[in-house]
């Protein structure tokens, strides 16, 4: 079961009152309600990440997306996708402060899971699509989510990054990047196809953040022997006869 973390930890309220505090004061781009202003978010950031697949919307039918650290952004709410899963450890206090953002009309409906990213809930090669928008530099060991996201993407599935460089390691920022470093971080499982830098920082503080998309490297999975099981079974059944 979920538990509400303590929210006196700078950790954890850097990340929550920064949406409380921006949904009280800072609605200033799009105007309207937060939900109007984050829906506006979503859409642009499915326009982003189609540009840099060289895709558009008609790919996403019948496709999984997952997004990682979503916040109570709202990332997916606009995403056509059959199947849409958000990631975030602090989701739960978020639906318990009324926060979560529904999905536009006509769209699949978001399902939540409250936790952290380093070992998901999900099989084997089950999303087509996985976005990390701001949040692989909040993880303490980013390296062990990686794993994970390589585990859950599809071999000729899309794994795409924005994610800030430069500055000084913070409560709800514990990770700082460089070109150099993140480069080294996903090249295991990785394979980049596109980066593109200089793009404004997410947050105070940070030199610039990155825009990438990459794929997944081939590595061999751990299998099991089918007929071993059935053997083992079949001797178990025989003796319990």
């Amino acid at each position: 079961m979920s538990k509400i973390p303590d929210l006196t930890d700078p950790r954890y309220l850097d990340e929550v009152g920064w949406f409380l505090y921006h949904e009280k004061y800072e609605r200033d781009k799009f105007g309207g309600s937060y939900d109007n202003e984050r829906l506006a978010y979503s859409r642009l950031l499915l326009e982003e990440v189609l540009k840099y697949m060289g895709r558009d919307e008609r790919w996403l039918k019948g496709k999984t997306v997952v997004s990682i650290g979503c916040g109570c952004t709202g990332d997916l709410a606009s995403f056509p996708a059959t199947v849409k899963i958000a990631v975030d450890p602090l989701l739960h206090v978020y639906q318990k402060l009324g926060m979560l953002l529904e999905d536009a009309a006509g769209t699949s409906q978001t399902v939540y899971l409250s936790m952290g990213s380093e070992d998901l809930p999900l099989l084997d090669d089950c999303a087509d699509l996985i976005l990390c928008r701001n949040a692989l530099d909040h993880m303490p060991n980013p390296e062990v989510a990686l794993r994970e996201f390589w585990r859950i993407l599809k071999n000729d599935g899309a794994f795409f990054v924005s994610v800030d460089i430069g500055g000084a390691p913070t409560p709800d920022e514990p990770t700082v990047f460089s070109l150099e470093s993140l480069s080294g971080l996903l090249q295991n499982q990785f394979e980049v196809t596109i980066l593109t830098d200089n793009h404004l920082p997410h947050s105070v503080g940070r030199d610039c953040s990155v825009r990438l998309l990459a794929r997944k490297k081939h590595q061999v999975s751990p299998s099991l022997d089918k007929e071993g099981i059935l053997k083992a079974y079949k001797s178990r059944i025989r003796v319990l006869e």
